[in-house]
């Protein structure tokens, strides 16, 4: 791809605010310096510390959304969940009928062969089938009692506030986010980054081409970039400190959301687009078979293990971007802060549902494979561009390339 102006940024600061120049091909795309617009004059604070506010006050309020590849559905009746109750992720209907049913200590009988239909329109029919539901997927009738021994032994209540008014801004931020998924997608539909000429259509429209995976890299670029500008913390920082943290982190935001995304599929990668890539086709498409294989077994199968949750997930997310050791970051304490505060409202969720705080370390277990494999994709790409496999756009070489020069500087 060529560029009348280089698109490597260079290390001096005011060259991170001008406007850069993208390629015709791509000139319908955007750049991160479209995406990140001038901050408002700082107010003076009255303190040198640094306090996460509960709720960012230029999110509106939620709104109901169809359900999205980024969120949970209910193991027993596929609506939507609310989170993980009594052992299992499941929806406020679900988790009321079986909690009635354990402490009244009704015995149902189905009438039907055990094999109903227990989806969200029918699970009234048969209470039987819905209870068979509920302990196939893991619900476990002695929570029932645990939950009553310890209301007496819970938290102070302003703790509780706080940690879920954390983790309602995350998920507040999450869901503005996918409001915005359309819209992003249909923004990359005439991109081309496939740069043979003959192109391979796959014999199944739902499996990923080179195209698809370009598509899917831009397209999470860019909600990456709308949901950080959605977070209280990363308004408060410089223009300089914002490209900071969205070079150095969003490779492995990219890698926990792909993996999450994937949690139902069999040797498959779900993209951004609703695409598959399999496994077994991902050596033709790039030449991404190992990073998609890391993917799969280091992050995709911990996922379903530990049956994380949407509200486990952006948690996570925050804590990996809010990294104060990002490669030219400056205000470190204020990245330090905020991170704190992501990481302490994930410990006391898990305390709360997972009884102790060794939830937490189980799921931060899985930073270090996502800087790992992060960096695996970002090498990827970019031999990709040099070996001519595939176009990479000036968000890709701003956010993931950054490292490297681009095409114009090695010419």
């Amino acid at each position: 791809m060529e560029t009348s102006d280089p698109l490597y940024l260079s290390s001096e600061v005011a060259s991170l605010l001008l406007p850069l120049h993208p390629s015709p091909l791509f000139s319908h795309l955007t750049s991160l310096s479209t995406l990140l617009p001038p901050l408002p004059p700082p107010s003076t604070p009255s303190s040198s510390s640094f306090s996460l506010p509960l709720s960012p006050p230029s999110l509106p309020p939620p709104l109901p959304l169809p359900l999205s590849p980024m969120e949970e559905i209910c193991m027993i009746c596929h609506d939507r969940a609310t989170g993980r109750h009594y052992g299992a992720i499941s929806c406020d209907g679900c988790k009321g009928f079986f909690r009635r049913s354990i402490r009244k200590g009704q015995v149902y009988t189905c009438r039907f062969g055990h094999n109903c239909d227990v989806t969200k329109n029918r699970r009234n029919a048969c209470r039987s089938c819905r209870m068979d539901r509920c302990l196939s997927v893991g619900m476990q009738s002695n929570a029932i009692q645990s939950e009553r021994d310890i209301l007496g032994k819970r938290k102070k209540p302003e703790d509780a506030d706080a940690e879920d008014e954390i983790m309602q801004s995350l998920l507040n931020s999450e869901r503005l986010v996918q409001q915005l998924r359309t819209s992003v997608i249909k923004s990359t539909e005439q991109a081309t980054y496939e740069i043979t000429r003959a192109k391979i259509e796959p014999s199944d429209e739902r499996k990923a081409t080179v195209d698809d995976v370009g598509k899917s890299i831009h397209q999470q670029l860019v909600l990456i970039v709308e949901w950080a500008k959605s977070l209280h913390p990363f308004t408060l920082l410089s223009k300089e400190d914002q490209t900071a943290l969205l070079k150095a982190n969003a490779g492995q935001i990219i890698v926990l959301g792909v993996a999450f995304r994937s949690r139902g599929e069999n040797n498959a990668l779900f993209l951004s687009n609703e695409k598959l890539l399999e496994q077994a086709d991902a050596v033709s498409v790039g030449d991404v078979n190992n990073v998609v294989r890391r993917i799969m077994d280091e992050i995709v199968v911990p996922i379903r293990r530990m049956h994380m949750d949407l509200m486990e997930c952006v948690a996570l997310k925050a804590i990996i971007f809010f990294n104060p050791v990002s490669c030219g970051l400056a205000d470190f304490e204020k990245v330090e802060a905020a991170r704190l505060e992501f990481v302490q409202a994930l410990e006391r969720r898990g305390e709360r549902f997972h009884r102790g705080k060794s939830r937490a370390s189980s799921l931060l277990l899985l930073l270090p494979s996502c800087v790992a494999i992060a960096q695996q994709l970002v090498e990827d790409v970019h031999l990709a561009r040099v070996f001519g496999l595939a176009n990479v756009d000036s968000l890709m070489q701003e956010l993931m390339l950054a490292d490297f020069p681009s095409k114009q500087e090695q010419i």
